[in-house]
């Protein structure tokens, strides 16, 4: 009877150890998968400034008046700030229900900041070894 008592015993310790693995694994693969996300984001977003800032070289040095130019800075900076704020949003709307908390980001600005995170820690376990 006591040899039951601990082949359940064994059994139960297995299936509460692999619940606790399981979980851990899960929360591991959303924050890996939520930092490459951010990675790919600010990317973009590396691009578009790239892409904005060889426009404005090409505009000075063609003979557009500089009045123009500063509307088209202007039309761009807003352009940014909505594509930024689209981009928060869209990111935590593209998520299941259930993962949006992951996330832990409600706009770029957390975004940036946990970005900045995730690096300061790459740096800080490189600069440990």
């Amino acid at each position: 009877m006591q040899e039951l008592f601990w082949f359940f015993l064994g059994g139960f310790v297995y299936t509460v150890l692999d619940k606790i693995i399981s979980f851990y694994k899960k929360i591991q693969f959303i924050n890996e998968t939520k930092i490459h996300s951010f990675k790919l984001i600010s990317f973009a977003y590396e691009q578009l400034v790239f892409i904005t800032t060889a426009k404005y070289i090409s505009l000075h040095q063609s003979q557009i008046d500089k009045e123009q130019i500063k509307t088209f800075k202007n039309a761009d900076e807003t352009t940014f700030q909505e594509w930024k704020k689209e981009t928060a949003i869209g990111l935590k709307g593209a998520l299941p229900p259930i993962y949006r908390k992951a996330l832990e980001v409600e706009n770029w600005d957390d975004i940036m900041n946990a970005l900045d995170a995730h690096y300061k820690k790459v740096l800080h376990k490189k600069s440990n070894e």
